[in-house]
């Protein structure tokens, strides 16, 4: 399973400007995570196992885990 826990960082791609930033987990449930970016919460969907993808602002974010290949 998912060993994601709050609190953890993760990095967050966005896709529309090719850019990376950290974020820390602040909410997880079964299929979606929250991250607080830059002060600003985002939610993410799992597409697949250990792939969330959320949309905030218009703009594509992605999440992947460590267990993710």
């Amino acid at each position: 399973g998912e060993n994601m826990k709050i609190d953890d960082i993760v990095t967050v791609y966005c896709t529309n400007n090719d850019a990376s930033a950290e974020a820390s987990v602040v909410s997880i449930n079964k299929d979606s995570i929250r991250v607080l970016l830059n002060g600003i919460p985002i939610w993410l969907n799992r597409t697949k196992p250990g792939v969330y993808v959320g949309n905030e602002h218009g703009m594509e974010f992605i999440v992947k885990t460590a267990n993710s290949n």
